[in-house]
C-alpha cells in the first residue's frame, strides 16, 4: 500500500484539448504551485516529457525526476518518477468532456519508502500536494477565464452570455425557511451556530434558467448563484461579504456570463469596493439600480396619480436619499417635478454633503434630515431606501393620505393589514416579466412573474448584449440612463409591477378605499 494514495476532481470551462495543452506545458507549474521550488523539463519528445521538480514540504526539500507520456487520442498524461527522493510518484491525469468544458481527474500513488520516517510524513505530504494541486488548478481556471473574457472584450471569444442573479438569504430565518423547504424534517440548530456555518460555505450555483424569451422573441439563459451570507454579515465584517460576492462572480465565469445582477447587499459590497472588486472578477456587473429607480419612480408616479396627490405641491421624503446611490437618484430626479424632497441618512456631514451636490446642480428645493421619523411626518410622498438590516419605521409615524413606496430588502417599513387604511404603502422596485425565473429560494417576492427591478436589468443588458458595468459606483443614475433603460424594458416586455402591499396585490377598489379612508380622516 502506498503512503500517498489520492483524488482530486475539478471543473475547467475549456475543451479537453485546450486543458491537454496548458497541462502539458509543466515548465511554468512552479508559478501556479506555492511549494514547488523549480520544476524544468530536461528532455522533450513528440509525445513525452522528462521533468525535474524540487518541492519543499515543511522546510525539506524533496528532488526527483519524472517522465510524462502523452496521450493525444484519449486526452490523458500518466506520469512516473525515474529518480530522486520520491522512489514512486506515479499518476495520470485524464480529461473528459463536460457540459461546462472539461471534468480534470488527477490520480496519484506515491511512497517515501522510508521506514517509520515515511508513516509519520506520509499524511503531512498528501495534504500538501492535494492543497498544492488544486491551487494550481485553480489558478489555471482563473488563468482560462481571463483569457476569455480578455479575447471576449477583444471581439474574439463568441461563447461567452446570458446572465446571472446573485442573491443571499435576507435573515436567518430567510436561511431557515429554505433549509427546511430542502428537508421538511430540518431541525435547525442555535442561531450562532448556523450562523458561523453559513460562513464557512462558500458561494454556489443553485439554479439553472435554461431558456427565457422576450416579448420581442430574443432568446437567452441564465444562472442563479447563492452568496452565503445575511445582510448583518455586512456590517461585522464586509471583507468576508466582499470575498463571498467574489466566490460567486468566479462561478458566474465558469459558466461563461455575460453579465452579472449584484442583488440585494451584494451591490452595496459593490458601491463600498468599488474598483477593488473588478480587479478580482472579469465578467460585467450591474447592480441594477438604474432600472430599480425606473420602476420606482413608476410607481411613486402611478400612486400619486391614483391618490390625486398633485407631484408639483408636493413634499417627498427619501429615507437613504442622502447616502444611498438608489435613494440619492430619486431624489434627483424627483426634485424637478415636486415642490421640496428630504433626504435623510445616519451621518450629518454625508447628508450636508449630498444636499451640497444637489445645490451645486441647482436643485435648490432639497434639505438633509438624520431623524427619519421626522422626515417623513409632514411628507405626502415617502421612498424608503437605506440599507438597514432591519425595519426602521413603523405605519403610525405617517401623514394621512401619503404614498409610501418601501424599495428596502430587507423591508424599511414594518406594517401589518389593517393597522392603518389611510396609507398607501407598496413594495417599490418591483417589475412584471415576460416569463417565470425560477430563482430556487424565496427571496421576498410576491409572484412568479415579479422580479426586484435590479436584478431584471441584467436580464434586460442580455437581451441586448449590452455587456457592461450599466449601473455600477455612485452618483453616476441618471434621468437619460433611467429613460434608456425604461426604453430597453418596454421593447422586450418588462414593466411596472402591480401594487403590492407584502405578497397581497392591492385592487384598485383597494387603493380607492384608502384614498376614501384617507380624506374622511384629513376631514376630522
Amino acid at each position: 500500500m502506498s503512503d500517498i494514495s489520492l483524488r482530486i476532481i475539478k471543473i475547467l470551462p475549456e475543451e479537453p484539448w485546450k486543458v491537454l495543452l496548458y497541462l502539458m506545458q509543466t515548465g511554468e507549474f512552479a508559478s501556479l504551485m506555492p511549494n514547488v521550488k523549480h520544476c524544468k523539463v530536461i528532455e522533450r519528445g513528440p509525445k513525452h516529457a522528462i521533468t525535474e521538480w524540487k518541492v519543499e514540504i515543511d522546510q525539506i526539500l524533496l528532488t526527483w525526476k519524472e517522465r510524462s507520456e502523452f496521450d493525444f487520442n484519449h486526452f490523458r498524461i500518466a506520469f512516473k518518477s525515474v529518480e530522486g527522493d520520491l522512489p514512486k510518484f506515479d499518476g495520470y491525469w485524464s480529461l473528459v468532456a463536460h457540459p461546462l468544458g472539461t471534468q480534470v481527474e488527477l490520480d496519484i500513488e506515491a511512497d517515501i519508502r522510508i521506514p517509520l520516517i515515511s508513516q509519520v510524513i506520509g499524511p503531512v505530504l498528501t495534504e500538501t500536494i492535494r492543497k498544492n494541486f488544486n491551487l494550481m488548478l485553480e489558478m489555471l481556471n482563473r488563468k482560462i477565464i481571463t483569457e476569455k473574457y480578455t479575447d471576449f472584450k477583444e471581439g474574439q471569444e463568441s461563447k461567452i452570455g446570458g446572465f446571472a442573479i446573485i442573491g443571499h438569504p435576507y435573515n436567518l430565518d430567510n436561511l431557515i425557511r429554505y433549509l427546511q423547504f430542502l428537508n421538511p424534517g430540518f431541525v435547525p440548530p442555535s442561531r450562532e451556530f448556523l450562523s458561523k456555518m453559513l460562513e464557512m460555505v462558500p458561494s454556489y450555483e443553485m439554479t439553472l434558467i435554461k431558456k427565457f424569451v422576450s416579448t420581442a422573441g430574443v432568446e437567452t439563459h441564465g444562472l442563479v448563484i447563492m452568496s452565503t451570507f445575511i445582510p448583518e454579515m455586512a456590517n461585522v465584517d464586509p471583507e468576508l461579504v466582499f470575498r463571498k460576492v467574489v466566490e460567486a462572480c468566479h462561478v458566474a465565469e465558469n459558466y461563461r456570463i455575460g453579465i452579472v445582477a449584484l442583488g440585494g447587499f451584494t451591490s452595496i459590497v459593490g458601491e463600498r469596493f468599488g474598483d477593488e472588486l473588478k480587479k478580482h472578477v472579469h465578467v460585467p456587473l450591474t447592480t441594477g439600480n438604474t432600472y430599480t429607480v425606473a420602476v420606482a419612480l413608476d410607481g411613486v408616479r402611478k400612486a400619486c396619480e391614483l391618490m390625486e396627490i398633485n407631484l408639483s405641491e408636493a413634499t417627498v421624503a427619501v429615507l437613504g436619499g442622502g447616502t444611498g446611490d438608489i435613494g440619492g437618484a430619486c431624489a434627483r430626479i424627483l426634485s424637478e417635478e415636486v415642490k421640496e424632497v428630504i433626504v435623510t441618512g445616519r451621518f450629518p456631514e454625508k447628508v450636508a454633503l449630498q444636499v451640497e451636490r444637489f445645490k451645486h446642480l441647482g436643485l435648490k428645493n432639497v434639505r438633509g434630515f438624520t431623524d427619519n421619523l421626522e422626515a417623513c411626518r409632514n411628507a405626502e410622498i415617502v421612498i424608503a431606501a437605506t440599507s438597514a438590516t432591519e425595519s426602521i419605521l413603523t405605519e403610525e409615524v405617517f401623514k394621512s393620505g401619503a404614498v409610501i413606496c418601501d424599495l428596502a430588502y430587507p423591508k424599511n417599513i414594518s406594517y401589518s393589514a389593517g393597522k392603518r387604511d389611510d396609507v398607501f404603502i407598496f413594495s417599490g422596485g418591483l417589475a412584471e416579466i415576460p416569463e417565470e425565473v425560477n430563482l430556487g429560494f424565496e427571496i421576498g417576492l410576491p409572484a412568479s412573474r415579479i422580479l426586484y427591478g435590479c436584478l431584471s436589468e441584467a436580464i434586460l443588458l442580455d437581451l441586448e448584449k449590452r455587456y457592461e458595468s450599466f449601473s455600477y459606483g455612485k452618483g453616476n443614475i441618471t434621468r437619460e440612463k433611467v429613460d434608456e433603460i425604461k426604453a430597453i424594458a418596454d421593447k422586450h416586455g418588462f414593466h411596472l409591477a402591480p401594487f403590492y402591499s407584502g405578497k397581497r396585490m392591492l385592487s384598485t377598489e383597494d387603493i380607492e378605499k384608502i384614498k376614501q379612508a384617507s380624506r374622511v380622516k384629513m376631514a376630522k
